[in-house]
């Protein structure tokens, strides 16, 4: 009998001190309320609307923390009240809406909490189109596309000079980089 006291004794005593140990170490990043994402960097975009967006649309804007807190605050205020600048229509190859557009599509968000960096949609023939709401704030520009609300980021384009004539209609001009 008193060994079995003992021992339910000791096994309270390491209890405790394993739940203080634990209460010690830092939450993991899902546990803290931050959204969880797992993020690939290269990812098609094949099937729309096979693998939808399931998260909050508007609170997916504050994974970008490249885009001034203020500029996100207004991007979320206008996606809240659906104040979208224009719908584009999304093509294998362009993005086509008044604005213009670049064609590539970044950091999508889809399916239970998931990013991809850089999307490709090298699969969809020439006559596939999808269409998406734009919101832009600033040159940040968000993309969601009505098939699958994935929320992701455009670019504008800029606007073309005169033929012949670099960046901003001068001689000798243009981007850098090429």
């Amino acid at each position: 009998m008193r060994h079995s006291a003992w021992i339910a004794g000791a096994g309270m005593l390491g209890a405790a001190f394993l739940l203080g140990i634990l209460s010690a170490a830092p939450l993991p990043a899902y546990a803290k309320g931050a959204p969880r994402a797992d993020v690939l960097e290269h990812c098609s975009w094949n099937r729309p609307g096979a693998d939808p967006f399931m998260g909050d649309v508007v609170a997916a804007v504050d994974r970008y923390p490249d885009i001034a807190p203020q500029v996100r605050e207004q991007l979320k205020a206008r996606m809240r009240a659906r104040q979208y600048d224009e719908i584009v229509v999304i093509s294998r190859d362009a993005i086509r809406g008044k604005g213009n557009y670049a064609a590539r599509i970044s950091d999508m968000h889809f399916g239970p909490g998931r990013v991809c960096r850089n999307v490709t949609r090298s699969g969809w023939s020439e006559q596939m189109q999808e269409r998406g709401l734009v919101y832009c704030v600033q040159g940040a520009c968000i993309l969601v596309p009505t098939v699958c609300r994935n929320v992701s980021r455009i670019t504008q384009a800029a606007v073309a000079g005169p033929r012949g004539a670099g960046a901003g209609g001068l001689p000798g001009g243009g981007a850098p980089g090429g």
